[in-house]
Formats: structure tokens, C-alpha cells, sequence
């Protein structure tokens, strides 16, 4: 069996200390995306078709349904931080542990909660998985 370190000590973690000790500017227009956001409140964010007539399906409810999805199959070493539908597009907010290869961590996610939620709401749903933290385990 391997020997546990301490993440604090460990030396490849030097470049993500360095980058966290580094500032990072307000992306332009965030702060008005979640304003916008917030006053939509139960807005619609899927019409779902049906014989006897359309379904609409409130972003809260995308919300919490793409984040019990993402929550249970997520891949080993990923962790869901936050859940959201921006623009008609369902963005899931992930931190990695430290060794997963993030990207590909993310493309499978990314297809496991595209295919769940497009499966169980009858309609196709694009899903974006932002890798924005890294965790020691």
C-alpha cells in the first residue's frame, strides 16, 4: 500500500498554490448574468411537447434535476460544486481531485448528465461541465 502524504507538503501542489495566490479578475458581465438569473426566478426553461399538450418545465426544477444527475455519476475524484441554466444551456460547476485528468473527467460527465437529462425530460438538453477547482482527495 502506498504511503499517505500531506497534501500541504507535497510539491506538485506548488503550481496550484501559486495560482491561487494569484487575482482573478470578475469575468465581464457576470455579475449582471446572475442578477438576471435571480429575477427570472421560475421562468421556463424547457417546453416539452406531448400529445395533449406541452409540458413546461421551470429552471429550478432543470437545476435540481441536472444536479442529482451529475451528483450520481459523477466519475471518481470529481466533485459537483454548483448547477445552473444559463441561457437555455445547463452549466455544472465541478472541482477535481488532484491526479484526475480534468478534462476528460469533465467530457464524461458532461455526456452521462446530457444523456440522463435529455432521456428523462423527453427532450434534448446541452449541458456545458466547467472544471473550476482542484481538491487534494
Amino acid at each position: 500500500m502506498a504511503e499517505q502524504t500531506d497534501p500541504e507538503r507535497d510539491p506538485r501542489w506548488d503550481a496550484v498554490r501559486a495560482a491561487a495566490r494569484r487575482r482573478v479578475a470578475t469575468p465581464p458581465g457576470l455579475v449582471e448574468r446572475v442578477l438576471r438569473a435571480v429575477a427570472r426566478g421560475g421562468r421556463a426553461a424547457v417546453e416539452v411537447p406531448g400529445d395533449d399538450g406541452g409540458l413546461r418545465i421551470t429552471e429550478q426544477t432543470v437545476v435540481r434535476l441536472a444536479g442529482t444527475i451529475a451528483a450520481g455519476r459523477a466519475p471518481a475524484g470529481v466533485r459537483v460544486s454548483a448547477v445552473a441554466v444559463e441561457d437555455g444551456v445547463v452549466q455544472v460547476l465541478v472541482s477535481v481531485r488532484f491526479g484526475v485528468v480534468a478534462d476528460e473527467a469533465a467530457e464524461a460527465l458532461r455526456r452521462e448528465v446530457t444523456a440522463e437529462l435529455s432521456r428523462q425530460l423527453g427532450v434534448e438538453t446541452a449541458v456545458n461541465v466547467h472544471v473550476v477547482d482542484v481538491h487534494p482527495g
